[in-house]
Order: structure tokens, then sequence, then C-alpha cells
């Protein structure tokens, strides 16, 4: 047990030189200059005297003070001095040739140390000068009243902190959580007045997206202003301060997010009541753009907030362009796709499309995308680039619809009542308010099973349920027609006929004389007595013709 305790304490003696502090404050050194304001500012080796033994003191000044400053702005601020990179020559110049370091180029471009005439490395004295000010400017005389108004016990430690610490924290929590809640209410309030003087629809639904970024970022935005007031130790206010500030960016990003997708609901609503359709198209992909543009720009922002070198990332991307081009060439080029869709429109919101074996109504037009509303009611996903290299069928855009069908007649229909049948759909199409003025009805051709009459015409309209019902309406009246008419409708069906057989052979037929057969097709001729190659005249015509010309013939059989 004697020889432990030996061997144990020779440890110490041995260790004990290199735990003491420095006897005396070393400036021979960039790095050691630096370091000094640290190793004489310890708990177990406070002595501003010697903190302030390498620094440029102005005359009249307390060097120890504002070693002590100094140090509690950088600890408040989160600033750790990158002892450990700093140039440890003693001869050490910067590119220009000047004897001159400055640790935080970008966070306190103010803090530098100079060598002097007797090669010793000190705190500048412009950096000293600056020391009161930059005290002024973070602390606020809110934390420092009431360090001086707390009584004795609030500035006993408790753990890592003191008492008035913990209170002060507590205090600014809750008072940026109460300042959140009222600027939530009154952006809420006034973005309500804005959009009613402009009669535009909001729904609450659609507002209350943005609500909890909105208190996010200023609970973050506060605590990150006022953290330098609870003169925290560089081990809490570093990590805090850089935890605040990238929440804070976050909140900001995910705020400018939902606040595009909020002002695209709005944009929604005021283009439902404009006649064009160009802005129903446009409005979901200008909120795409917006919304890619403001996660890649806020996701590198969030990236430097976090610490990372941004531009050494960037140039990293930029050596792996190409690979990641020909990896993501299908994006790239239904991207351009989309473009061209927004700049050629071949079809806007709400048309009638088909693409190939796709038919429905274009529901949204997206960046990698279009969405097609199927009459299955279903959704199909049709790539942009496709469309751009496809023919596009737009149903949609027609201000006419045509009809076309064929009416069977029995074959036993008298000729002149065929063509009065065919009068009356004429007459028909004629009545209806919807049929263009273009039709065409004819005996057309005679069937295998049915004299077959053609009808052709337009129904001026856009929307497909107007055509179908103009469609029945006529078809109804065909049939009523029909009745009146005493006509029937051919069924596709085959007769067989059994001409003759053993028991009743057929009659011999008679065949007529030349003359007399002469005398028949010469009847049929000009000026013959059978002759009525216009047809029968029925006084007056339905047909498009014989509207535009007024045609009032006299009735009359043609002989």
């Amino acid at each position: 047990m004697s020889w432990c305790r030996l061997w144990f304490a020779l440890a110490l003696l041995l260790a004990a030189p290199s735990l003491a502090a420095p006897a005396a404050p070393d400036c021979s050194t960039p790095r050691k200059a630096a370091d000094s304001l640290f190793d004489w500012l310890r708990p177990d080796s406070h002595d501003p005297a010697k903190a302030s033994a390498c620094m440029e003191v102005p005359e009249g000044a307390d060097g120890g003070a504002l070693a002590v400053q100094l140090k509690q702005v950088l600890d408040a601020r989160g600033l750790y001095v990158p002892i450990p990179s700093l140039p440890d020559d003693a001869d050490f110049t910067d590119e220009d040739g000047a004897a001159v370091v400055v640790p935080l180029p970008d966070e306190l471009p103010v803090l530098a140390l100079v060598r002097g005439g007797d090669g010793r490395w000190r705190y500048a004295r412009d950096t000293l000068e600056a020391v009161p000010e930059l005290y002024g400017s973070t602390f606020s005389v809110v934390s420092l009243w009431l360090q001086q108004s707390l009584p004795e016990p609030f500035h006993q430690r408790i753990g890592p902190l003191y008492g008035w610490q913990y209170l002060y924290g507590t205090v600014l929590v809750l008072l940026a959580w109460l300042v959140a809640l009222i600027t939530r209410r009154l952006l809420r309030n006034r973005v309500r007045q804005v959009l009613k003087r402009a009669k535009l629809p909001l729904s609450d639904a659609d507002y209350s997206k943005t609500n909890g970024p909105v208190v996010a970022l200023v609970v973050c935005g506060l605590l990150y202003l006022c953290l330098p007031d609870l003169q925290l130790p560089i081990g809490l206010s570093a990590p805090l301060t850089r935890v605040v500030w990238v929440a804070m960016w976050l909140a900001g990003v995910l705020l400018v997010h939902r606040g595009i997708s909020v002002g695209a609901d709005v944009a929604r609503g005021w283009a439902a009541q404009t006649e064009s359709k160009l802005d129903d198209q446009a409005i979901p992909l200008l909120r795409q753009a917006a919304q890619v543009l403001v996660l890649v720009v806020g996701g590198l922002y969030v990236l430097d907030a976090m610490g990372f070198d941004v531009w050494k990332l960037a140039a990293g991307l930029g050596i792996g362009g190409l690979a990641f081009a020909l990896a993501a060439q299908d994006t790239v080029a239904n991207v351009f796709g989309s473009i061209n869709i927004f700049l050629d429109r071949p079809f806007q919101i709400g048309d009638w499309i088909k693409v190939g074996d796709v038919e429905g109504v274009v529901e949204e037009v997206g960046f990698r995308s279009t969405r097609v509303r199927t009459f299955y009611n279903s959704v199909v996903t049709v790539p942009n680039s496709q469309l751009t290299n496809a023919n596009v069928d737009n149903l949609g855009v027609r201000p006419r619809r045509r009809i076309k069908m064929t009416l069977g007649l029995t074959y036993d229909t008298p000729p002149d009542t065929l063509e009065a049948y065919a009068e009356g759909v004429r007459a028909i199409l004629a009545a209806h308010p919807l049929v263009q003025r273009t039709y065409e009805v004819h005996v057309y051709n005679l069937g295998d099973s049915a004299v077959e009459i053609l009808v052709y015409y337009h129904v001026v309209t856009e929307g497909w349920h107007e055509e179908l019902v103009t469609r029945s309406q006529n078809l109804l009246e065909f049939m009523r027609l029909a009745q009146d008419m005493g006509v029937s409708f051919a069924f596709p069906s085959t007769s067989v006929y059994l001409e003759s057989s053993p028991e009743h052979p057929l009659p011999r037929r008679e065949e007529r004389p030349l003359p007399q057969l002469r005398d028949v097709f010469d009847s049929f001729g000009p000026d013959g007595s059978r002759a009525r190659p216009e047809g029968p005249a029925f006084g007056r015509s339905w047909s498009v013709k014989g509207r535009e010309t007024g045609d009032r013939g006299s009735a009359s059989d043609g002989g």
C-alpha cells in the first residue's frame, strides 16, 4: 500500500507543472498572446491584470476591466476564438506583409492582434477602444439592472449557472412566447383587412397553416437577440446560439413556404372569378416553382447557419453536375415540358383532352407531370415531356359537337313516305335551339336490312352533358315522327324466302316486248310522264338550302 501512495504522489508532482497556470503571460506569438486572455480568466486562475498583459491598453483605461469585458462579450455571443489555428510564429505577417492576425474576420473583425516594436504580440489598441461599445451593444440595460436589483441569493451559483440567469431565462422565454402570440394575432387581423378590401377570399383553415411558423420565428428571433443578456459560459452560449440561429432560419423558410401556399389559395379564389383559364393553369405552376426556389435557397442558408461551407458545397455540386444532369435528364425534360405547356397552351385546366390511350379532364399542370381525371373517375399522371411530343386532341375547345347517325327504315316503306320522313327529321332539327343550321338529312343507302337515312348535324355547346341531352331529345322526336307517319325501323336481320318447290313451282314470267320496255324507261326520262327527279313537291322544305332560298313550291306529286 505504501508503494502505491508513493507512486501516486510522484504522479501528482510530475503533473502539477502542466496543470498550473503559466507563471507569467507569454506574448511571443499570436497564438500565445491570444490564449493569455483565456488562461488568466479561468475560474481557477482569475487574474484580470495578467489577462491584460498582452494588450495595448489605451492611456487611462483599466486593462483588467477591459479584458474581463472582452471575454464576457465573446462568451455571451458564443464566439470561440480558434486558438489552435492561429499562427505560432513570432515573425508572422499576412498576405499584405503586415504583422496583424484577425482571429474572427467574419463574426468580429474588430478583434485583432498586432506585433509591437518590441516584438511582442498584443490585442490591438483599436480592439480595446471598441470593447466598451461592444459591451454596451451586447448586454441590454434590463439585464444589467436586473443583476444589480436582485438580492444576494440570486448571485449564487446553482449548478452551471447563477440564480439570476435561471430567472431571467424563464422570463425571457415567456415574454418571447407572449410577443409571438400578439404578433400572430395582429398579423392575421392585418391580412384579413387587406384581403377584405381587395375582395379576395381566404378561409381560416388556410391561413392557420402559417400560425406555427410565425410563432416559432418570433420566439427564435427574440431569443437570439436576448441570449447574450444571460451571460452564459461559452460552453453553453455557443451551441445554444447556434441551435437558435438554425431554428430561426428553419422557421423562416417554413413560413415563406407555407405563405406561398396560402397566397396560391387566395390567387386560386381570384382566378375562379375570371373568365380566362390561363390563370388557373399558371397558379399551381408558379406555386411549385416558388416553393422549390424557397427550399433550395433556404436550404443553403440553413446549411450556412449550421456551420457548413456552402461555397465549397456548391463547388462540389458543380463537379458532380454532369453526372447529376445525366441521371436527372427525365426530370429536366419534364420541367421544360411544363414550360412549353404554359407557353404554347395546348390545353387549359378543365379541358377535355385525349393523349394516346388517356382521355379525360385536365385537373392540374405541375412541374413534372399533368393530372388527368378520366371518365372512370380515376386520375392518370402523364409526364409533361410526353405531352410535348405527343398529339394532343383537345376536345374541350370545340365550339360545337358533331353528331352523326344512320336511321334504318324497313324496305316496305313507300318512296314518298321515305322522303317525307327525311323532311320531318329536318323539321325536328330546325326546331331545336342548340342544333346548328348546317344539318344534312338524306336517304343515303340501301343497306342489307334497311333503307338508310343519313342524319348529320352539330350541337352548339361546349359541354358533354348538353350534347347528350340534345341527342336524347332528337332521338325521341325521330321515334315520335316515325310513329305518326306509320313507318317502322328495321332490325338487323336476314330473311330467307322459299321461291319454289316441287309442289309449288314458280310461275313462268312473261317477257315484255322491247317497245313496251322502252316506253317504261322513257317515262322516267326528261319530260317523261313518271319522271320526278327532284322527289315529291311537298310545297315547303326544311332542308338548309330550302330554308335559305325560301322555297315554297306548290304541292304536287309530279304526276
